[in-house]
Parts: structure tokens; C-alpha cells; sequence
């Protein structure tokens, strides 16, 4: 390699995101005051029948007339019969309730996305969407145009509203995507400039952009001038922690952020979402989000059950979650929080230009990020300090989930997690082993070789793939970023489960849209969207092109990857991931039945409309509220 490689912070970097340590007090208050959780919630006894029932993604040709839930998780299944008879043989406080589902539609587990940001997904609530999606489809157009025509009404806006407290008025937008615009269109200060200049008076408006990596933000000249480095970023194009001196000075509400939290909640249950996993905790706010995630759990407000993994980077951050936490692997099902893991970020976003690879990016002459090189970043230098970070989680007791995805990224970590795991430790020294074996991730996973799954396999390490890569930035990956044949090694699903491994899939939240449904019809056929022609033409029969057909899932196989495999990758496979009996009763009932899903590439599949969203026995959505 003829270049040397580059080394930073990586995407979902927490230098680029304003922090609010102070919030704990707002929201103890705010928490305060919601309803709690009874006992008595999610303990009446239902039946459900009718329509098709799958008790048992591993079982996917397994139907059954009916399934008994009571005291929060499910008693039986089985024929009607049999489950009346149990159900009703048995003295439960509550009367006994009867679900008689329609024909045609379906009762599965709840589905599960293990791989989300939940509190940074909260923050940008309050921002103006600049992201190239519509629902779980990709806004055409998408360009310069498109997200000027929204800046400018959030700047109007801004200048019509009351000046804040300090006088500053700000525009803050997220989800910006230069590669999934129909042309690559760069942005800077003085294309921002002309929305809202720099007239030196009180009333201008600083603008702050963050670039869907969450490695990139884009600034005009009046942010630059207030945080003082306008002759230093004249470009107004910032990464890490030159973004933190803009962003350390953006307003943030701490008494709407828990109501932004509760709306992604909502939001997951409409699609079907009974667990999150968040894969980030404490990366805004510290020990504040474990509190607030605690107390939430108390009430009847937190409508999803969520796992975390503690945001470990930072070598002292890593020392004070292992000081003062323990991983709850064998938590009370009943208890809808818990941490179960340490997450490490080792590179950043292909689609961003910052996933380190082992040859250049195709369009690096055209198209770069400030202070990243050709190949791409990584956080650690050498690999050993990664596998140093690995060791003391591992050493503690703790999974570890370590986001990689570039190939040569990838490379590394698994270096790093040999280096880790397979350490001897000193004469006299013996580590205490975890309760339960601790299981290992790459997250995203993006470009695998067959040397990489072959080791991944060697070493029990499963991978979590962010589907969304293929289907809404495949296009991107084939012609401007990879090239056809590096494209090819994304996502490699089908490859990964005939290595012998589990597989789940993601959405990364906010950088794609929730959506398990979306998650398994783009897994299944593996379509490059962008490549519909005319860009709004219905999907069921646009014509398309298909990425590497040979790593398609089937439904089954797609199913299993968002309920049971998932629960297994976040050690809940004991709670949840399918309906049998002794288990939580987290499921979803669908207006159409996916595992009879007929369309061609499964199109169509991400549209089936959730009727009901329940989580430890408790209605938690209703399309029909």
C-alpha cells in the first residue's frame, strides 16, 4: 500500500454530537410523573386463534391453532382445544380473553433489531430530516435541491420564532447523503451561506448539518464564526472532534429529549419492534442514560424491551462502566432493561468514505472527507490497543460488539479479538469465566471475505448486518464507491449461514429506517432500489438489479435473523426470539402472512401492515387506535 492509512474517530463518533450531562435531573423529574407499571399489567390470560400462528422461527413450517399467554408469558400452544382447556383449567386473577385473528393474517414472534442508537435517534428528533428516505423508501429525487428547499424553510422558520435565551438562533438538520443522490453533490459553508448569511447581526442563523455516517457535519460561516475557527474550516466541512466545537454550542432541550425517546418507542412497536438493542448507551450523556433507561423500565411508558451495550472507546469510559456495572445476561424477563454488552467502534462508514479498506475507494480522486485517507479510518493503532479495550470487557465478563466495516477493518478486529480471547494470562492468574458464554459480534459486518468468515466461525463470532446497505446504497457501492466486484462482498448473509454461523439484521437506527419487515424482504431479494426505473415506479414491477443473488436468504432464513437468531446474538434467546411456552409473551400479529409471501424479490413484504404489537403481555401498539 502505498499511501499510509489514516487513524480517528469513526462514525457514530461522540465528538460529533452535542452532549447534555446535566440532563439527569430533567428527566428523573419527567419520569417522575409518568404512570408506572403495575403488576397487573400484561398478567390477564388471552387466547389466540384463528389465521396462521408460528410459535417457532426454527421451526418455520410449524403452525398451530392456538397459543395461551397469562402473567406475562406464554403458557401453551397447541390445538384450540388444548389451549382452552389449560387456560381456562388454571385460576388467574383476570378473566380470560379471546383473540380470534382474521383469515389471511398471521401471529409471530415479536420481531427484534439489535442494533440500534436509541438516545442519539431522540436527539435528532427535534432536527429538520434531511435524509434520503421516505417511510422505508428512498426519496426520489434526492439532491442539492431537495434538501436547500428544506433548509431554507427551517432557516425562515427560525428567523419567524422568538429568539432563544442566549440569542442564537440555530437550524440543525440530520441524515445528509451525498452518495444517494442521483449525482454526488458536495455541500459546504458557501452553499449554506446562501440560505442564511453572515451579516453580523444578532438575528443570523448558524446552521449545523450531520452527514448520515454521523462522521461528517456541514456548517455555515455564521456557526464557524461562533465557535471561533472560521479561518481555520473555511470550507465548513468538519469531522470529530473539530465538529464538537460547533456542536458543543447547539441548543439542546433535555425536557423534549424523553419525549423524542418515547416516540422512537412508538415508532418501533408500528413496525412490529417488541426489542431494541442499543448499541451505544452513555455515548451522549454518560451513566445518565443507564439511570433514565432504569426508570423508565418502572413505567408503563417504555413500550419495547431493550438491551444495551456501554459505549467503550475511550480507554477511562471502558474503566468506569467496568467499575460499576456488571452485565445482566440472566436478567428477570420481566424487567424490560437490562446491559449486556461493551460496544467498540473500530472504523467508520463505506458509504462515507471512512470504513478502512485494503484498496482505495473507487471515486477517492472525485469525492473525500478532510483528514481521511484513501482507504478509509481506524480508531486503533496499533490493532493491540483494540484488543486491550476487548480484554478488560472480556476479562469482566462481557460480550463485546465491535463495529467494522471495511475489509481491511474487519482484518484488524478480528486480529484485535484473537489477540484478546486467546491470551494466556500470567502464572497465578486465572480468569473467573462468565456465568453464560459470552457471545462476540462484528457489527454491520459490511465487506467479508472468505478468510474472514472462516475465522469469525473459528472463533464463535457472529455477525450483524445492516441490510440497508444492499438495498438502498447498493447502487452507490457498485458504481461510485466500490466498483462491481468489491460490491459483491456485502453482506454476505447467505455465506455467513452456510459457514455455520447466526446471523440477525439491523437497521442502525437513525441511519435507516425500523422495519424488520423491510429488513427480510431486502435480505430475501437483495434488490438495489435505486435502480428502479423510473425512480417512483411501483416495486412490485419496476424493473430491477439484484446484488450478488447468491447471498439471498429465504423467508425462513430472514424470519429467523430478526427474532430468534437476534435474541440469541443479544443473550435473550431464553426470554424471547419465539412463543414457546415459559417464554415472554412478545409477539406481532400481521395483516398478511410473510412466510407465504409470494411477490418476486419479496417486494412488497416491508408494506404488511402491523395490526398489534404486544411486549410481556401488554398491547403496546393498535393500528386500530
Amino acid at each position: 500500500m502505498s499511501e499510509p492509512m489514516h487513524f480517528g474517530c469513526a462514525c457514530c463518533s461522540p465528538h460529533i454530537m452535542p452532549s447534555f450531562d446535566h440532563a439527569s435531573p430533567e428527566w428523573k423529574a419527567q419520569i417522575a410523573e409518568l404512570p408506572p407499571l403495575r403488576d397487573a399489567d400484561g398478567r390477564a390470560p388471552v387466547i389466540f386463534h384463528g389465521g396462521a400462528i408460528y410459535p417457532d422461527p426454527e421451526r418455520p413450517e410449524w403452525r398451530v391453532e392456538a397459543i395461551g399467554i397469562a402473567d406475562r408469558k406464554v403458557i401453551v400452544v397447541g390445538s384450540l382445544e388444548a389451549v382452552r382447556a389449560q387456560i381456562h383449567g388454571q385460576n388467574f386473577a383476570e378473566p380470560v380473553t379471546e383473540y380470534a385473528l382474521a383469515a389471511g393474517q398471521a401471529l409471530l414472534p415479536g420481531l427484534i433489531d439489535p442494533h440500534a442508537h436509541l438516545m442519539t435517534s431522540a436527539l435528532v428528533k427535534s432536527w429538520t430530516d434531511l435524509s434520503p428516505f421516505k417511510g422505508q423508501e428512498l426519496l426520489r429525487p434526492y439532491n442539492k435541491d431537495v434538501i436547500g428547499k428544506k433548509i431554507g424553510e427551517a432557516v425562515a422558520a427560525a428567523m419567524a420564532a422568538d429568539p432563544p435565551a442566549n440569542g442564537e438562533r440555530w437550524v440543525c438538520g440530520f441524515g445528509v447523503d451525498p452518495s444517494l443522490m442521483q449525482t454526488w453533490e458536495e455541500i459546504d459553508a458557501a452553499w449554506l451561506d446562501g440560505f442564511a448569511p453572515d451579516t453580523g447581526l444578532e438575528r443570523d442563523v448558524g446552521i449545523f448539518l450531520l452527514n448520515a455516517s454521523g462522521h461528517i457535519s456541514y456548517v455555515n460561516t455564521v456557526a464557524l464564526k461562533r465557535a471561533h475557527i472560521e479561518t481555520t474550516f473555511k470550507t465548513g466541512v468538519l469531522t470529530e472532534e473539530n465538529s464538537k466545537l460547533v456542536s458543543k454550542l447547539l441548543p439542546v432541550d433535555a425536557n423534549v429529549m424523553l419525549a423524542n425517546l418515547l416516540q422512537v418507542f412508538a415508532e418501533a412497536n408500528q413496525r412490529g419492534i417488541t426489542t431494541l438493542f442499543d448499541a451505544g448507551l452513555g455515548m451522549l450523556s454518560g451513566p445518565a442514560e443507564v439511570d433514565t433507561m432504569r426508570a423508565l423500565a418502572k413505567t408503563s411508558e417504555l413500550t419495547v424491551r431493550v438491551g444495551a451495550a456501554l459505549y467503550g472507546n475511550d480507554p477511562d469510559a471502558l474503566g468506569g462502566w467496568l467499575a460499576f456495572y456488571k452485565p445482566e445476561l440472566e436478567s428477570d424477563p420481566e424487567v424490560l432493561f437490562s446491559l449486556r454488552a461493551i460496544k467498540l467502534i473500530a472504523d467508520g462508514s463505506n458509504q462515507g468514505l471512512t470504513g478502512l479498506l485494503s484498496h482505495k475507494y473507487r471515486c477517492c480522486d472525485l469525492h473525500s472527507v478532510p483528514g481521511v485517507g484513501k482507504y478509509g479510518l481506524f480508531n486503533f493503532t496499533p490493532a493491540r490497543h483494540l484488543a486491550t479495550q476487548m480484554q478488560r470487557a472480556a476479562d469482566a465478563g462481557w460480550p463485546i460488539l465491535t463495529h467494522a466495516n471495511g475489509d481491511e477493518g474487519i482484518v484488524n478486529v478480528l486480529a484485535a479479538y484473537q489477540l484478546a480471547l486467546d491470551k494466556v494470562p500470567p502464572p497465578g492468574k486465572h480468569r473467573k469465566r462468565a456465568a453464560v458464554k459470552a457471545r462476540h459480534r462484528i457489527e454491520h459486518a459490511s465487506l467479508l471475505h472468505d478468510n474472514a468468515l472462516q475465522t469469525m466461525k473459528r472463533m464463535s463470532i457472529s455477525p450483524s448486518f445492516l441490510i440497508g446497505h444492499v438495498g438502498y446504497w447498493g447502487k452507490a457501492f457498485c458504481d461510485t464507491i466500490l466498483g462491481y466486484k468489491r460490491a459483491q462482498w456485502l453482506d454476505r448473509c447467505a455465506s455467513a449461514l452456510a459457514a455455520g454461523m447466526r446471523i440477525s439484521l439491523h437497521s442502525d437506527h437513525f441511519v435507516s429506517p425500523f422495519g424488520p419487515l423491510r429488513y427480510m424482504e431486502q435480505a430475501v431479494g437483495r434488490v438495489m432500489e435505486a435502480t428502479r426505473v423510473p425512480p417512483a415506479a411501483d416495486a412490485a414491477t419496476a424493473p430491477v438489479e439484484v446484488l450478488n443473488p447468491s447471498e439471498r436468504l429465504s423467508i425462513a432464513q430472514a424470519l429467523r435473523a430478526v427474532t430468534i437468531d437476534a435474541a440469541w446474538q443479544c443473550h435473550l434467546d431464553e426470554q424471547i426470539g419465539s412463543l414457546l411456552p415459559g417464554k415472554q409473551a412478545d409477539l406481532v400479529i400481521l395483516e398478511q402472512d410473510p412466510l407465504t409471501w409470494q411477490a418476486i424479490d419479496a417486494a412488497g413484504m416491508r408494506d404488511i401492515v402491523v395490526r398489534e404489537t404486544w411486549v410481556s403481555g401488554r398491547c403496546v401498539y393498535s393500528a386500530a387506535q
